[in-house]
């Protein structure tokens, strides 16, 4: 058991110990950075998807069913989000954190989010909305997510315990914390099952991702050559953000 003694000496020594931090160019696996007070910055898109209303789907089935949903959600985000050169880092049942880097990271992390939205309203949510509606705990509630990017600068430092398989890469920095945020503007519809919109599997983008995007996925084409905007703006927090109007298929 740790004495009072101890716990303090290490909070002092957390707070007035100077820290290493090297600036970093690939995203860092854990056996990259020390424990102790080391770490690295980097500039990185951070992309956050959970699953809404979480706690009220394991409260209504058995674990086993609800352990089915999970992994399906998380096998097919991970796919989606390898595939647009995205690492996934910080996950548990309902939430996944991806990181991406380098000169196309913001493009990559928005079109990871739009083709996991349509993945989990094309394949995942016909799948599992049965499973809902069989369920009168879960009358009117709807399978949702939500999906938020931003980009900035991030530092990454391992926390936990020396020579205990409980440490893991923090990541600390305002993208991380808005895109979690962002994720959260996404609230799951009032109509439940009955709805079959865009609106309960948006993608929340900041303004300065959106200012990074390519055009490909700012815009789409429409009838007669006619470029649409595939993203509505609107103001949260004093703040610019953009959400989604269509999704992009794989």
């Amino acid at each position: 058991m740790v004495t009072k003694e101890e716990l303090e000496k290490q909070i002092r020594n957390c707070f007035t110990d100077k820290y290493e931090i090297a600036s970093g160019y690939v995203i860092p696996e854990i056996d990259d950075i020390q424990l102790g007070n080391y770490g690295k910055e980097l500039d990185l898109a951070m992309l956050f998807i959970d699953i809404k209303e979480s706690t009220k789907i394991v409260d209504a089935f058995r674990r086993e069913t609800a352990v089915k949903m999970y992994k399906s959600f998380l096998w097919g985000v991970a796919q989606i989000a390898r595939g647009n050169g995205g690492e996934l880092r910080s996950f548990n049942g309902d939430g996944v954190l991806v990181v991406f880097i380098g000169s196309s990271k913001c493009t990559n992390a928005v079109r990871a989010g739009l083709q996991m939205s349509w993945f989990v309203k094309e394949i995942l949510k016909p799948r599992i909305q049965g499973y809902f509606r069989e369920n009168k705990k879960l009358f009117g509630l709807n399978f949702d997510i939500g999906i938020g990017v931003d980009v900035g600068k991030i530092l990454v430092v391992r926390g936990g315990i020396r020579g205990e398989n409980n440490n893991d890469l923090v990541w600390v920095g305002n993208a991380t914390n808005y895109a979690v945020k962002l994720s959260s503007l996404a609230k799951p519809s009032v109509l439940g099952f009955l709805s079959n919109t865009t609106e309960d599997l948006r993608v929340c983008i900041s303004e300065e991702v959106y200012k990074r995007i390519n055009k490909s996925i700012k815009f789409r084409s429409g009838n007669f050559f006619i470029k649409m905007p595939m993203w509505n703006k609107f103001t949260w927090k004093d703040r610019n953000i953009y959400k989604n109007k269509f999704m992009l298929p794989i």
